[in-house]
């Protein structure tokens, strides 16, 4: 038979009373047939078992639904609320409400709850816009009394932080970061009987609050982080007899399951507290990655275990699924892929190849590049025709390589280009009869050096400084500095910082050349614009500015260049009004005009 509503409520508040009862933190003040218009109570949150009014923490209050239900299976459910009540919650500072299901005419229940913080509530409502009524999600509320005690101080201790927040619009994450108010984020989590902070935050319900700039009052986002995980990286070797495979791997934790993740393809998941464990593997689209991942997984299973420091792992066959894991063939792939490794390297070329990006002309040249240096073979197929250097495309990856013709048609000797000397020359125009040799990395320009993956930085200026001396050394010099200047401007990360400082070595080796050979102003310039791009300039280096732009002698492109330097925008536009169309059109091809302050950087 039926229970009636006043039964209902009755089971479901003596059902919450006496959970709450058997928790040392919490005490309880809820009274049946309560008449107040959205509460039932409170339960009052201490500090220690003593339960002293000193000790007290704050209160929360509750309100408690009850309805009869036979099904107790649900780990969450949803219970729809009136908006008034969640409307009363929020102005009064937060709630936790209860719904209990009753089950087996009164002898038995489930406790649902909800942590309805002012984040929430706001939330809630804004969802429900117009409508009388919204659905709330609860989830079962624990027997643990830790755990219980934990729900409540991380509800009080939220609802505290956001009480200042109920009404008004709230910056967000993005908003915050570009008026550059954000200062750092913090997630707090209060509890009892807490050992692992990491379960702790993702076990429990968590908001997250910016500390803003000049305010003492962290301001909470709008947003609940939901299915939130935690991610560590343990520094601990793992080994496979004498071969060491990696120094790390990372932990992922979740409400469920705990990962352990070693290199990019390789996953063991641990279910019901460790009990079950289920192993992933998945070859990389990244050649490098796949060398040594897929390496460790074949070693992994011909020797039934792996050590973390000293702790030996196992392989658990029943844990993984190996249908589509072929051995022979992935050792296959593994050969192939530890050749292309072992190419890149004696190219000098750290990045990595991604399948995704290969197509069918890419495997040729690549598999022309471990013939030419893993076989050391001619390379047969090629067009009769080719000059003595072509950059080889090998998906997002370029080489720079020399030909040598042999006798059979379409076939050639390959080398690197940049270890592989060749001799360069140009006509004298003070005698048309002798050549006068320069750097083969002469033919280099700005798209060569931010593209090309085996240039050696370290072999250019001894190039241009090697060769026999003549009126264009530095000349020759000078422009393929200009062009360093330029990729630098386009560059990043590490290929910037490698430009950046070749062009510092060849500035400082151009700036002691004879006036006779290079124009003073010149040298003065590309020297200063190169020492800008690493640092501020000193006293001495101003003055040499300033000393130019005040000499009469000084050029006006070169007047230009100089109050650019030295941050002197109006000055520097008056003087290139002073210029020819042309002479403007060439100025603004030179890398000082990176200084050029357009009137939004002004």
């Amino acid at each position: 038979m039926a229970l009636d509503k006043k039964a209902i409520e009755i089971l479901a508040v003596n059902a919450v009373k006496n959970s709450i009862v058997t928790s040392e933190y919490l005490d309880q003040f809820i009274a049946e047939n309560d008449k107040e218009p959205s509460w039932d109570g409170f339960i009052y949150i201490y500090g220690d078992k003593s339960k002293k009014k000193s000790n007290l923490k704050g209160r929360m209050p509750v309100q408690v639904k009850g309805t009869e239900c036979e099904d107790h299976s649900k780990s969450k459910i949803s219970f729809s609320m009136s908006t008034v009540d969640l409307r009363n919650y929020l102005y009064d500072g937060g709630c936790i409400l209860f719904v209990v299901y009753i089950g087996n005419n009164g002898l038995t229940n489930k406790i649902y709850y909800a942590e309805l913080t002012p984040i929430k509530l706001r939330q809630l409502l804004t969802e429900a816009k117009e409508q009388g009524t919204k659905a709330v999600s609860l989830k079962e509320f624990p027997n643990d009394n830790n755990k219980k005690a934990t729900i409540f101080l991380n509800c009080l201790q939220n609802c505290q932080k956001q009480a200042s927040f109920i009404e008004g619009r709230l910056l967000t994450l993005e908003e915050l970061e570009k008026q550059g108010l954000l200062e750092n984020l913090v997630i707090p989590i209060s509890g009892v009987g807490i050992k692992d902070p990491q379960m702790a935050l993702i076990k429990n319900e968590v908001y997250i609050y910016a500390k803003i700039k000049g305010s003492s009052i962290p301001q909470p986002l709008d947003m609940i982080p939901e299915d939130v995980c935690t991610q560590q990286t343990i520094d601990e070797t793992i080994t496979i007899g004498d071969k060491q495979f990696y120094t790390e791997y990372r932990v992922i934790k979740t409400a469920n399951e705990v990962t352990w993740c070693f290199g990019n393809s390789f996953t063991m998941k641990f279910y019901d507290k460790g009990k079950t464990c289920k192993i992933n593997y998945k070859n990389s689209d990244k050649i490098r990655v796949m060398a040594k991942d897929l390496d460790f997984m074949l070693e992994y299973l011909a020797s039934g275990y792996f050590m973390i420091n000293n702790i030996k792992i196992p392989f658990d066959y029943s844990g993984m699924d190996s249908s589509n894991f072929d051995i022979e063939e992935e050792k296959e792939h593994l050969n192939f892929a530890k050749k292309i490794v072992k190419v890149l390297d004696m190219l000098g070329c750290s990045e990595d190849i991604d399948i995704n990006d290969m197509k069918d002309e890419d495997w040729r040249n690549l598999n022309r590049l471990i013939i030419a240096f893993l076989d050391k073979k001619p390379v047969k197929g090629l067009r009769d025709d080719l000059p003595p250097v072509i950059c080889l495309k090998v998906g997002k990856l370029r080489f720079a390589v020399c030909l040598k013709k042999c006798e059979e048609k379409g076939t050639y000797e390959m080398y690197d280009f940049f270890k592989t000397y060749i001799p360069v020359a140009f006509k004298d125009k003070n005698n048309s009869e002798k050549m006068l040799p320069i750097s083969q990395f002469s033919i280099l320009h700005k798209k060569d050096l931010l593209t090309m993956n085996n240039i050696d930085f370290d072999v250019l200026l001894p190039s241009f400084q090697k060769p026999e001396h003549h009126y264009e050394t530095y000349n020759r010099a000078n422009w393929f500095l200009l062009e360093l200047l330029n990729a630098c401007d386009k560059s990043e990360g590490l290929r910037k910082e490698k430009i950046l400082k070749t062009a510092v070595a060849f500035s400082n080796w151009i700036s002691e050349a004879p006036d006779e050979e290079l124009d003073y102003q010149v040298k003065i310039l590309n020297k200063l614009q190169t020492v800008k791009r690493c640092r501020e300039f000193n006293i001495d280096e101003i003055t040499i500015l300033y000393n130019l732009v005040e000499s009469t002698n000084t050029r006006e492109d070169c007047i230009v260049g100089a109050y650019l330097l030295l941050g002197s925008q109006q000055a520097a536009e008056i003087h290139f009004a002073k210029l020819t169309e042309e002479e403007q059109k060439n100025f603004k091809e030179f890398p000082i005009y990176h200084f050029w302050k357009t009137d939004a950087e002004s």
